[in-house]
């Protein structure tokens, strides 16, 4: 599947899910729409180093700052992806 951003495209192979984290304490508190791999190992560790967890590689797609138009701009997005998703959208030829 390729995804569009601002910086340009990339090809994200399935298995895969889209998911939303939300940054409330961050500098400039943001929500993020992101791809995560499913076929990549998980890892979760809790013992007497404390807790660590890494998941599959992640792309992030899209970055919203935290406001009350937040869930409709990351509903649109969505819908979006669900879009290029369901009609197979492929990246752009290069120019020749």
């Amino acid at each position: 599947m390729w995804f569009k951003t601002r910086v340009g495209i990339y090809s994200v192979l399935e298995p895969l899910e889209i998911r939303v984290a939300k940054y409330p304490k961050a500098k400039v508190p943001s929500l993020s729409v992101f791809v995560r791999s499913l076929s990549d190992p998980s890892f979760d560790y809790k013992g007497i180093f404390g807790k660590f967890n890494a998941h599959g590689r992640t792309i992030h797609l899209a970055q919203f700052l935290m406001s009350d138009s937040s869930g409709a701009k990351i509903a649109e997005c969505m819908r979006e992806i669900e879009q290029a998703i369901a009609t197979e959208t492929k990246p752009p030829r290069p120019a020749a």
